[in-house]
């Protein structure tokens, strides 16, 4: 092998992809499958939810009774409440805090890649103006890098986001809203977790949090046309935001950007980004939570008129609420990164389920599903009669 000594620092060509390390950054630069880098989240969500040290695993006999439990609640469901049986089955299983989270970048990826899609559209904006944010690199030539690092900055967000989440919920329906799954993961180490820790009977805890699991995934699967509803408002919503860079943009240059630990902790808690508040925002986003706060309403409707089965619903049911109550980090990054904070109208929607189940029966209150024309407006929600009325064949 020959040597040519003419340029003594010339390396060959791909001499960086044979060090594992720049072969690393070189993939993590190189994404192009979007907005987020799912490779990286999916690593960081994973890390993050399973710590430092080992938790609860779960048993071939967890999974069994997870199949058959959420199996039964469906069974419950459509018999007590006249749920349609959903066309697309999926298969129920156990899983672990870290197999949630690996879970959850696939699942909520067509929720955070449409918002994730406007920072990286905001930051290309941003090339080229010369705005000084304080210290001597100004926006244009941060915002000029930021075009090739956005999707790791995103990766970073989403899977520090959702690794806190898993941390924090039994399943997808504890953040109320639709998901893309090929299976329902009921995180079991959480609902033993929240049985031990609120003094409840596991097996009729685990049987209620399958009942909620199963209800939430039925109004959005069973029901013809609700899922199309949420991603209608949602992508309108969605339309409707301005990103603002500026605080993002500052902290990054505050920051150590060689510390890992220091940048994930800034990029998941606080964000690269905020929401700029105008109407049409504030008129789009109360038109997804409604439609969430209905949701909700519905699905606890639903789980309370079968969950007498399961035993010890009430005290399940209350504790439940009390500890949704009492939120988590993981949930304010949630809300945080897409821009939804909880319904201000919950208890109107808790109000119109109640009553109008009580007037005339499931039958009824499922026709607000049929379209999107059915679904109460505003002032219905406040007046549960006037919707009845509008709606009775």
């Amino acid at each position: 092998m020959v040597l040519s000594m003419d340029d003594p620092f010339e390396l060959p060509p791909d001499v960086l992809k044979r060090v594992p390390l720049f072969a690393e950054i070189q993939k993590v630069l190189s994404w192009s499958g979007g907005p987020v880098n799912w490779d990286l989240a999916r690593q960081i969500a994973v890390s993050l939810a399973a710590g430092e040290a080992p938790g609860q695993a779960v048993s071939e006999q967890d999974h069994a009774d997870v199949a058959e439990q959420v199996r039964v609640a469906e069974l419950w469901l459509t018999d007590a409440v006249a749920m349609p049986t959903p066309t697309h089955l999926v298969k129920a299983r156990a899983a672990t805090q870290a197999d949630w989270a690996e879970h959850a970048t696939s699942a909520f990826a067509e929720l955070v890649d449409p918002v994730a899609a406007k920072v990286v559209r905001a930051m290309g904006e941003q090339q080229g103006q010369p705005t000084e944010l304080g210290g001597a690199i100004d926006a244009g030539m941060i915002a000029q890098a930021l075009g090739q690092l956005a999707p790791m900055f995103m990766a970073i967000q989403a899977g520090t986001t959702l690794g806190s989440l898993a941390r924090e919920v039994t399943g997808n329906h504890e953040t109320g809203l639709p998901t893309t799954d090929d299976e329902l993961l009921i995180v079991v180490p959480a609902v033993d977790a929240f049985a031990s820790g609120y003094g409840l009977d596991q097996r009729a805890t685990r049987q209620w949090i399958a009942a909620r699991a199963a209800a939430h995934r039925l109004v959005f699967e069973a029901f013809p046309g609700v899922r199309g509803q949420f991603f209608a408002r949602y992508h309108n919503y969605v339309a409707s935001l301005d990103i603002d860079l500026a605080q993002g943009l500052q902290r990054l240059q505050e920051l150590d950007l060689s510390d890992p630990a220091r940048l994930q902790d800034a990029l998941g808690e606080e964000g690269l980004f905020s929401h700029q508040a105008s109407p049409q925002t504030a008129e789009a986003a109360r038109a997804v939570t409604t439609l969430l706060a209905v949701v909700e309403a519905y699905t606890g409707a639903a789980v309370a008129a079968v969950a007498e089965r399961a035993g010890d619903h009430g005290r399940i049911a209350e504790a439940y609420a009390r500890r949704a109550a009492e939120g988590g980090s993981g949930r304010r990054m949630l809300a945080s990164f897409i821009g939804l904070e909880a319904p201000e109208n919950q208890r109107a929607a808790d109000e119109f389920v109640r009553a109008n189940t009580a007037r005339a029966g499931w039958p009824a209150i499922a026709r607000m599903w049929e379209d999107a024309d059915a679904f109460p407006t505003d002032a219905e929600l406040s007046d549960p009669e006037t919707w009845l009325l509008r709606v009775k064949p």
